[in-house]
């Protein structure tokens, strides 16, 4: 085989194989965006400043990954394998394992923002969750933890969500939405309410210190919902990587 039909056949090999979707050729990575024919989603095309639309994509969007829409996980329930917080002055420490959260398709979002300083835009939900776990506490005067099983109900607890966002024109000449890292700080407007069971006097030891040092609740709040957050982006990530913005967003 000649040098010139060497050329021409792997040009032939090359484009054939971006049709199928390989990406390696020639020495170079092909980025390929949306690799399925795309039909449009059950979304309302909302405007950055229409609130309610966004609350009713908000509630397709759970609906969404409910149901494993392209890939996506569940987030309700969401199983998060432990949560911990210690305390190095009192060496005590406790550990929620095995937690079951539910009520994260019925967070609201409450407030958004945009263009936060440069390319930045925020966002605020509220949610209710219901949470169940094993709980232990170790203290240095006990050989064995103290354990109980966790049943903790949050109210109203607000998560603020800043991310960086770009556009990015695909292969198939569509745009998508890109975010960047997510931040999100948490705030919860109520001590969290608790039942532990079942019912012993080892168990009352640990009712007593979870109702003097309420900041252990308030903790594990805050970590069970900044993980929830964070799992929500992670499925909202995929979808606008997937799904070509004009089909859920309207923009100039």
């Amino acid at each position: 085989m000649t040098h010139a039909t060497q050329r021409v056949f792997s040009f032939v090999l090359c484009a054939f194989f971006v049709f199928k979707k390989v990406y390696y050729c020639d020495g170079q990575f092909l980025s390929y965006r949306n690799d399925q024919s795309f039909l449009p989603v059950p979304f309302p095309t909302c405007i950055a400043e229409d609130i309610d639309c966004l609350r009713r994509g908000l509630r397709t969007f759970f609906i969404l990954m409910d149901s494993n829409h392209l890939g996506m996980k569940p987030v309700d329930p969401l199983i998060i394998n432990s949560v911990a917080i210690s305390y190095e002055d009192q060496q005590t420490s406790f550990l929620l394992r095995r937690v079951n959260v539910t009520g994260a398709r019925w967070s609201k979002l409450i407030e958004r923002r945009i263009n936060v300083g440069e390319r930045r835009n925020s966002a605020i939900f509220s949610s209710d969750l219901h949470i169940t776990g094993d709980l232990f506490m170790s203290t240095p005067d006990r050989l064995e933890p103290i354990v109980a099983y966790l049943t903790m109900d949050i109210y109203a607890v607000e998560s603020n969500i800043s991310y960086s966002w770009s556009f990015e024109r695909g292969i198939d000449n569509e745009d998508y939405l890109l975010m960047g890292p997510e931040r999100v700080a948490v705030r919860n407007t109520r001590i969290p309410s608790f039942y532990l069971q079942p019912k012993s006097q080892d168990v009352n030891i640990l009712e007593q210190a979870l109702i003097i040092k309420p900041t252990v609740l308030e903790h594990l709040s805050n970590e069970i919902t900044t993980s929830l957050i964070h799992s929500i982006i992670d499925n909202f990530r995929l979808f606008s990587s997937r799904v070509p913005v004009k089909y859920y967003y309207k923009y100039k």
